[in-house]
């Protein structure tokens, strides 16, 4: 994974037990029991239990993939209702750094929750335990105090597949947030390839926190010539690594470090300014003829940075960042992206493809084993190196794609399934997946709203991501 990767980075969950324990023996509405069932050393005893089936539970159930657990903080109060100052900053210690606040406890949390909500101004998530018959009521009640205030950040898991989703969810608005984009530009700064990629570049870092770094493309040629003889190494040792690892290769294996040396002069640049995501104008960097005389293509590199955790889109597509980003995220997989289209030809078994030359060894997620990967040029003058998969491999797949609207205020959602690949070794970018969905003419009709460019990965990953939208308050546009 690469050094910069935000999909490794985890959600830091502080998990906190709270238990009222009463210090009198007295019976009464709020008190059940009789005899010892009324003392102190019964309340703590039980709360101790309750409390070690919380810690299993968390270790049993929760993905760590996802999510760094801190210590459990432990929270006791009495029948006289004061919450010990001492108990509040002792669980707030590390606020700085905690994302969220998973809840849990004995009866009567929802008072001390809203204290830690309203002091930490975290989010707050609440899930019964594996053995619980009910839904977890201290967590409603907290709720609806603080969504009345305002404080919206409040999550009501049912079971542990829930509360997985909504750390996964809350884990994808973190690494959007921390991104920060490389974003070159050859002149205009909407790319002439992509007019459906934003409308302002401020919306995007209004709704999701990513800063934008524009970068004169350029400069990248004067950063490959005045590469160290160690960087030129690194890229020839990586064109060599890809080489051996290849399932075949369909050009000439020495025209490969061309592409290489521009991996390692990006890799540089993303170093230089801190940056995470990457995007670069094909057309327009194409223009300068500089790609025909150095015999390269961004392709290769947009496919190793996704296969290491950074979103790398064609076409200057900012917007294709963010969809790629999302998916990284929240599936833990290496999107495909490309030009999605109807075939109109076959519009009666609504049949779609999705073409271009950036697919990546990890589409089955960065936690399998690499696709087996052959390298076609990208040139007619067999120059240019792409990844290429045969999908057909993997017909009656599912899978799910997305793209947002210009203004990032909506998200088109849709799934469909695998049933070819066009000819794989073809060169130009035509890497393409055949599909089917339920209406590809619906999807034709949604598809105006959005733009051409759609990011794609093995699965059905729809439910998560209709409630991530919710989290974004974007509209799900679901096809």
């Amino acid at each position: 994974m690469h050094r910069r990767s935000y999909i490794n980075k985890k959600l830091v969950v502080q998990p906190v037990f709270i238990s009222l324990m009463h210090k009198h023996e007295f019976m009464g509405p709020c008190r059940y029991g009789v005899g010892h069932e009324l003392s102190y050393e019964f309340d703590y005893k039980a709360a101790m239990a309750t409390l070690e089936d919380f810690k299993n539970d968390m270790e049993k159930y929760i993905d760590r993939r996802y999510v760094e657990l801190l210590e459990t903080s432990f929270i006791e109060w009495h029948e006289d209702f004061a919450v010990p100052e001492s108990e509040i900053k002792k669980t707030l210690k590390n606020n700085d750094t905690v994302d969220c606040y998973l809840i849990s406890g004995t009866r009567l949390i929802s008072y001390v929750s809203t204290i830690l909500a309203k002091r930490g101004g975290k989010p707050l998530l609440f899930c019964p335990l594996s053995n619980s018959m009910y839904s977890r009521l201290g967590g409603i009640d907290a709720t609806a105090h603080m969504m009345a205030l305002g404080f919206n950040e409040m999550y009501n898991a049912l079971n542990f597949d829930d509360l997985n989703r909504t750390f996964r969810l809350l884990k994808t608005r973190k690494a959007l947030k921390n991104m920060k984009i490389l974003y070159g530009l050859r002149n205009n700064v909407l790319s002439f390839g992509c007019v459906s990629s934003f409308i302002s570049l401020q919306d995007i870092t209004d709704k999701f926190g990513t800063e934008i770094i524009n970068y004169n493309g350029l400069e990248f040629f004067k950063v490959l010539d005045t590469l160290t003889d160690e960087e030129n190494e690194k890229a020839k040792s990586i064109a060599e690594e890809l080489v051996k690892d290849a399932n075949a290769m369909h050009m000439p294996a020495e025209n490969v470090i061309n592409d290489t040396r521009f991996y390692v002069a990006v890799d540089k640049v993303l170093e230089q300014y801190e940056c995470n995501a990457f995007t670069l104008p094909c057309f327009e960097m194409c223009a300068t003829m500089e790609l025909n005389k150095r015999h390269l293509t961004f392709c290769l590199t947009n496919s190793l940075l996704k296969d290491e955790g950074i979103p790398a889109a064609c076409a200057a597509d900012v917007g294709s960042v963010i969809s790629l980003a999302i998916l990284m995220n929240l599936t833990r997989k290496s999107p495909h992206m490309g030009n999605c289209m109807v075939r109109v030809k076959d519009l009666e078994n609504n049949t779609m493809r999705t073409l271009h030359d950036v697919c990546t060894k990890y589409m089955k997620g960065y936690d399998e084993e690499p696709l087996p990967i052959d390298y076609v040029s990208f040139t007619k003058g067999n120059w240019g190196t792409t990844m290429r998969y045969d999908f057909s491999k993997d017909n009656n797949e599912t899978i799910t794609m997305i793209n947002v609207s210009p203004r990032m205020d909506k998200i088109m959602i849709a799934t469909g399934t695998i049933i070819g690949c066009d000819d794989f070794l073809t060169q130009e970018c035509k890497h393409a997946v055949v599909f089917k969905v339920s209406d590809a003419r619906k999807f034709h009709e949604k598809e105006e709203m959005f733009g051409h460019h759609y990011s794609w990965v093995y699965g059905d990953h729809s439910k998560d991501l209709i409630e991530f939208a919710k989290l974004m308050k974007m509209e799900a546009v679901v096809v």
